[in-house]
């Protein structure tokens, strides 16, 4: 069959015109279908198959169409009627008045859409989606709080140096940053405890500046060589990601003050803020524009937030050799206030009243070269608590954190103080402050821990110390407290265990007191290690002779336990004999409840010129 009788043959049997009815017909279902199954709430599944129903069918309709044929005997193949009996001519031009009635409808139906309906769909949408955004916008508005523009987060310069040694020194350059930023009123700081709680993690700069409530963040890198010094910073704007301003600088050591003002100046510009301190004066007050000097403030300041005893003495040692160079470095006299404030707390190398004389001396000392240092206020504070002059040490505290309101250290003292004092609960939210301004100081997790105690949550003082060990599984101070809540509820396998731990890095001589003070107390004889322990000095964990690991202070508790009540008085009133045995703070644990009562140990209260805020508690009925 040649193409031209193939295409005769379909428009005679009324092919393409059944093409033409069955597609404006399945346009014209589908539109109705698209408008009316919304408004009964129908599946999105229905319309869909319908469409596929009506293109499946197309095929189908042409080859009834090729092989049957409409007669006045009804539907037969068109092989078996003659040319006489066919009646397609007929057909045909019925199929032609169906097809322009179709096509009327469809144009009807597509004018009143388009003119009719399409403006009231679009008026909902729009509607709609007016209301879905605002909904969003309020729903983003409360659950993210409004962040200042010009707040800002530093973190701690990368060290690219390739060695460990100069890590100290990549910190320091952005601390030192970060004090010339907070200086500046039109500024919000994140305090340096709590930006430097994320180095060494792969934390996102988003996730860091909502952890820390700015919309800022400085970070970079430091690569130091000989005298040669490499710092790259950038500074990010979390809320778009994109980068405000970068630069690397590449200078002889000796110009790294300029460095960190011209960094400063252009996060300034970047923000349009003016930035105290950026003329060539010295970048922090009380600072030394001596390299050398700064290098070695830097190492001390870093072997100072150690906290451990060896590591104190070599701080004294680097601070005093900044002195040398730099005689009017009043940050290298506030530096040895500090380490010599707290070291007679990490070694018995020299007389606690002898350190606390050296500290007095160094803070005024600094204090007379520059006023407006807080470290000098926080260490005169500590030396005040311990020699009991409470208001004092109260009020120096309150200068300091008004000098410095991010603080850490100044807020763990006056937590410390404040629980002294017979104020637990406000010592506990001073604690909590210092704990959110630096959540990973070793030292202020275990105070944190203490004053839980005090409080008589022993389990939430383990859970604290618990996940400092964590991140420090070798941290003494919190083995201390896990160890002596333990021995409280009566785990004692689980106290045996860390104090073990405890011995292993703080005083290798105490190996054995986990099991002998397991064995005491299970045993009921406890009365000769009792009596061993009474007569040990409130410094003895020093001693690698002494068999013992704890501090004084928690000695009391440690002879209540062992039934030896008499002694726990008796050593309590040994603690108050030196500044520091911290008599103050055995008071405060509830258990010493079974003396309370004591005359003699509401007299060493009174010594102490504290409050016990257990007494009431335990001794109303017994008065």
């Amino acid at each position: 069959m040649s193409n031209q009788n193939f295409i005769a043959e379909l428009k005679r049997r009324n092919v393409i015109r059944m093409a033409g009815l069955y597609l404006v017909g399945a346009w014209l279902i589908a539109q109705v279908a698209e408008t009316l199954l919304p408004i009964f709430h129908t599946p999105d599944w229905v319309l869909q198959t319908m469409v596929v129903l009506l293109a499946l069918g197309f095929v189908p309709a042409l080859i009834f169409s090729w092989v049957f044929e409409m007669t006045p005997d009804g539907i037969r193949r068109d092989a078996d009627v003659s040319p006489g009996q066919s009646i397609a001519p007929h057909t045909a031009r019925r199929m032609d008045r169906m097809i322009m009635a179709v096509l009327v409808l469809a144009l009807g139906f597509f004018a009143f859409d388009r003119l009719v309906m399409a403006p009231r769909r679009d008026a909902a949408l729009v509607a709609t989606t007016t209301k879905a955004v605002e909904a969003k916008a309020s729903a983003t508005a409360s659950a993210t709080p409004t962040v200042d523009r010009n707040s800002i987060a530093v973190l701690p310069f990368v060290n690219m140096s390739g060695e460990a040694d100069n890590e100290y020194f990549s910190d320091g350059i952005s601390e030192e940053i970060l004090n010339v930023l907070a200086g500046t009123p039109d500024l919000k700081v994140a305090a340096r405890t709590s930006s430097f709680s994320f180095k060494g993690k792969a934390t996102e700069v988003p996730e860091i500046a909502r952890a820390l409530k700015v919309r800022m963040v400085l970070e970079g890198s430091v690569r130091k060589q000989g005298d040669q010094v490499r710092i790259t910073a950038q500074l990010i704007d979390a809320d778009s990601g994109f980068h405000l301003w970068s630069e690397t600088y590449d200078r002889k050591l000796e110009d790294i003050f300029a460095i960190q003002d011209e960094i400063a100046r252009a996060i300034g510009e970047a923000l349009k803020v003016t930035i105290a301190r950026t003329d060539g004066a010295v970048t922090k007050p009380g600072g030394s524009r001596d390299v050398k000097a700064y290098d070695l403030y830097l190492r001390g300041m870093a072997l100072w937030h150690s906290r451990r005893g060896e590591a104190l003495w070599q701080a004294v040692e680097l601070f005093n050799q900044a002195i040398a160079i730099d005689p009017g470095y009043a940050q290298g006299y506030a530096g040895l206030a500090l380490t010599y404030g707290v070291i007679g707390d990490y070694s018995n190398r020299m007389d606690y009243r002898q350190t606390l004389a050296i500290a007095r001396d160094y803070a005024e000392r600094a204090l007379g070269l520059e006023p407006s240092l807080p470290e000098p206020y926080a260490a005169l504070s500590m030396i005040a608590g311990k020699e009991l002059r409470r208001p004092t040490s109260e009020a120096l505290l309150h200068q300091s954190i008004l000098l410095r309101p991010s603080f850490a250290t100044a807020y763990q003292w006056q937590a410390t103080l404040l629980m002294s004092n017979g104020d637990l609960e406000g010592g506990l939210a001073s604690i909590e402050r210092a704990s959110e301004l630096d959540p990973r100081s070793l030292v202020v997790s275990e105070n944190h821990a203490f004053i839980l105690r005090t409080l008589g949550r022993d389990a939430d003082a383990r859970d604290r110390c618990l996940r400092t060990l964590a991140f420090a599984p070798s941290y003494g101070g919190c083995m201390e407290d896990i160890a002596l809540v333990e021995l409280r509820l009566g785990n004692l396998e689980n106290a045996r265990e860390m104090l073990e731990r405890l011995a292993a890095v703080d005083n290798p001589g105490a190996a054995g007191q986990g099991r002998e003070l397991m064995a005491a107390i299970e045993g009921g004889e406890g009365e000769s290690l009792a009596r061993r322990y009474a007569a040990l000095p409130f410094n003895s964990k020093f001693d690698p002779d002494s068999g013992n690991a704890m501090e004084g202070y928690n000695m009391p508790a440690v002879l209540m336990l062992l039934g030896a009540n008499d002694r726990a008085l008796e050593y309590v009133e040994l603690l108050t004999r030196d500044p520091g045995g911290t008599a103050d703070w055995a008071v405060m644990l509830p258990a010493l409840d079974p003396i309370r009562c004591e005359p003699r140990f509401i007299a060493v209260v009174k010594k102490l010129k504290t409050t016990d805020p257990h007494f009431a508690r335990v001794c109303q009925d017994k008065r």
